[in-house]
């Protein structure tokens, strides 16, 4: 049974500059759990569109979930995802809810489509970020929820916020 969702969730997680990414990992590391389970809590259940890239930095299907890698090389064969050459493709293949997690290419080319955005904004700037997040516009993202973490010892190395955008349906975007 397809899923036939023509909208997308996006999940991201970003620092101050809208960095996601440092030499194929995130730019902290896994030096915030909290964030890794609210992940994990979002998407377990559901199917994860991701890069190429990001499916390499990850190393291996994500459990509990339906992992569909966006390729451009045909000949991709990955055992237990599905491998496809297009977002578009993704989509269609997506048997549950869809959520798009990487890396910036996807991310770009997923905005239009996507009705949600759940970030992690990371208060922190990492210089050695060499991948970035798409800025919003303002005039199409509302955001709706915004739950602040702080860092704790021997937990969440840096403060952070879970935010929940939704787009604008209102006439051209005017609130």
């Amino acid at each position: 049974m397809l899923y036939l969702n023509a909208m997308s969730n996006i999940l991201v997680a970003y620092d101050e500059h809208r960095g996601i990414g440092a030499k194929n990992d995130l730019p902290w590391g896994r030096s915030l759990p909290g964030d890794l389970a609210m992940f994990k809590r979002l998407t377990l259940g559901t199917s994860v569109i991701m890069g190429r890239k990001t499916y390499e930095s990850i190393g291996q299907p994500l459990p509990g979930r339906e992992n569909i890698v966006v390729s451009r090389n045909p000949s991709l064969d990955i055992e237990g995802v599905i491998c496809v050459n297009s977002l578009a493709a993704a989509l269609h293949a997506a048997t549950h809810e869809a959520f798009v997690i990487g890396g910036s290419q996807i991310f770009q080319e997923a905005l239009p489509t996507t009705d949600t955005i759940y970030a992690t904004e990371v208060k922190a700037t990492f210089i050695d970020a060499d991948t970035f997040f798409p800025e919003l516009d303002d005039d199409r993202w509302v955001e709706v929820q915004r739950i602040h973490n702080r860092a704790q010892p021997g937990k969440d190395s840096y403060d952070y916020d879970f935010v929940k955008y939704v787009r604008d349906q209102t006439p051209n975007g005017n609130r």
